[in-house]
């Protein structure tokens, strides 16, 4: 009895490792995978390309019908941080939402906030995303990702190459606070150990 169960053990694991090695014939390629052969895709073991076992260098994965499942776990994309800037204009603290900040060097702050702080009248255009700021006679066009600013000063434009272009962030337009604050008149200081921007327009 012992000796049938045997047996039947042994030939069980043959009939196993044979039908294992024809659905897997052959040495795996570069990538850890290769094509079934004719006998196996007959048999219903696998139906095409795939892979074994996770082993698939980039593209690894198991195999579910000769299809590759990917293992691999996306990598995140991480925004760079953005520095806080506080904002004085002629000593009085700026509260403005959402907060003013430095990116590559530049302070930027939210346009209409500014704009109106700096006594200008600003509008926005959304079908070209264009800022259009205008105090007294002088009149400043900005343009959102364009590095290219335009001041219309008693009907003479000037070109002005902006060292960041204005940007939307949490659905507010920003812009450069040192050019926007410089074309209507007024002065600006930064305290760069202490991270405040100084607007003065007296």
């Amino acid at each position: 009895m012992k000796k049938l169960v045997f047996l039947i053990a042994m030939l069980t694991l043959f009939f196993t490792t044979t039908s294992i090695a024809d659905a897997h014939p052959g040495r795996l390629d570069s990538n850890g995978g290769h094509n079934c052969s004719e006998k196996s895709k007959a048999k219903g073991l696998c139906s095409g390309y795939h892979y074994h076992n996770g082993n698939g260098g980039n593209n690894a994965g198991s195999t579910s019908g000769g299809q590759s499942i990917s293992t691999q776990t996306p990598k995140a994309t991480i925004a760079p941080a953005l520095t806080k800037v506080a904002v004085y204009l002629n000593n009085m603290k700026q509260n403005y939402t959402p907060g003013a900040y430095m990116k590559n060097g530049t302070t930027l702050v939210p346009m209409k906030a500014i704009f109106e702080s700096l006594g200008a009248t600003v509008a926005y255009d959304s079908a070209t995303k264009k800022v259009t700021a205008i105090k007294d006679s002088k009149k400043i066009v900005i343009g959102v990702g364009n590095k290219t600013a335009y001041v219309d000063a008693n009907g003479t434009t000037s070109t002005i190459n902006l060292s960041h272009p204005a940007e939307i962030y949490h659905g507010t337009t920003m812009v450069p606070l040192r050019f926007v604050s410089q074309a209507l008149g007024a002065n600006v200081t930064f305290d760069e150990a202490a991270l405040i921007v100084y607007i003065s327009t007296k």
